[in-house]
């Protein structure tokens, strides 16, 4: 799978305290909204950068409630830039991943793309995307 590193995921209990320490110590807030899942459900995020590095802030990741166990704050998945989400979709769930989140499209103020989340057999999530338009 040809693929970049696009964002890391991280779990917070306090997103304004948060995104703060990541301020002070010389990170970018790119975004932070509001925006409505395709359940319905309103997410509260916000990207900062640094060190190069987009880091998703969330209280409550699209995939935790699949996992079978209590998802505590901290690091919680990668996400990785294909080119083609269908053609990696069908090849990873072929190898037997367990998909923790189907093929969906979502759209907010960072742009528009198609992803689907996954579960690696030793534990690690990932997220694989395909960006659709881009707005950072």
């Amino acid at each position: 799978m040809e693929a970049s590193l696009w964002n890391i995921g991280m779990k917070v209990d306090d997103m304004n305290s948060e995104i703060a320490f990541w301020q002070e110590i010389g990170a970018k807030l790119v975004l932070r909204e509001t925006f409505t899942a395709p359940d319905g459900e309103k997410v509260d995020y916000a990207f900062v950068e640094f060190g190069g590095i987009r880091i998703f802030l969330t209280p409550k990741t699209v995939f935790e409630d699949k996992l079978g166990h209590e998802l505590k704050p901290g690091l919680t998945h990668a996400v990785f830039e294909v080119e083609d989400l269908d053609q990696e979709y069908e090849r990873l769930t072929a190898m037997g991943l367990e998909v923790l989140v189907e093929r969906v499209e979502i759209s907010a103020a960072f742009g528009s793309r198609r992803l689907a989340f996954f579960r690696s057999p030793n534990g690690l999530v990932f997220e694989i995307l395909q960006i659709l338009e881009a707005k950072i």
